[in-house]
């Protein structure tokens, strides 16, 4: 279900940045991947936000707290239900409202409410670049599962009125949008 796995990104420019979801846990090499990025481009994690509830986005933050800048912030949008809010390993989560913007050095991410595919999914915005980190909402190929189609199709409904002209997924390639078309590379 998840593709060729979790998609995650590093977002921002300057030493400190945003990673957007984690991958699920037990993967060593992702660890090593992330490592090597952040020691080859002399870079620190300062905010991990997480799109939603789903153990392959929001699993791999335990593996990764050490790689985190010290008072780092693992953010993610609360449940409606409170399912899984008291995510186990003793991950401590704050979180973000619909609207909210995150900085990272000249970069700004603001955050988007897009239920549908979980009560708590979120999108981000990258004012800047004018590209969309969509999580689960849209895929860089086959169809999204969602917990409720009526908030799902609000939700990308949503998305389209924000005229990306990048959409980058948490699975699957990311999708190039070409005036009406779209493409996926």
């Amino acid at each position: 279900m998840t593709l060729q796995g979790t998609n995650t990104y590093v977002i921002g420019s300057g030493p400190r940045r945003i990673l957007i979801d984690t991958g699920s846990g037990g993967k060593p090499q992702y660890v090593k991947n992330l490592t090597k990025i952040l020691t080859e481009e002399k870079i620190k994690i300062d905010h991990v936000v997480i799109t939603h509830w789903h153990e392959d986005h929001i699993g791999g933050v335990p593996e990764i707290k050490s790689l985190l800048e010290k008072g780092s912030t693992v953010w993610k949008y609360k449940r409606s239900d409170s399912v899984n809010e008291a995510y186990h390993n003793n991950v401590s989560l704050n979180y973000l409202k619909d609207g909210e913007e995150l900085k990272a050095g000249d970069c700004t991410l603001r955050v988007i409410h897009t239920p549908g595919h979980t009560t708590d999914h979120i999108s981000l915005f990258l004012k800047e670049e004018n590209a969309l980190f969509s999580g689960d909402c849209i895929l860089g190929e086959g169809p999204a599962v969602f917990e409720d189609l009526y908030d799902y199709m609000v939700s990308l409904e949503l998305m389209l009125g924000l005229k990306a002209r990048i959409i980058y997924p948490g699975h699957g390639p990311i999708v190039e949008v070409c005036g009406i078309f779209i493409m996926v590379v």
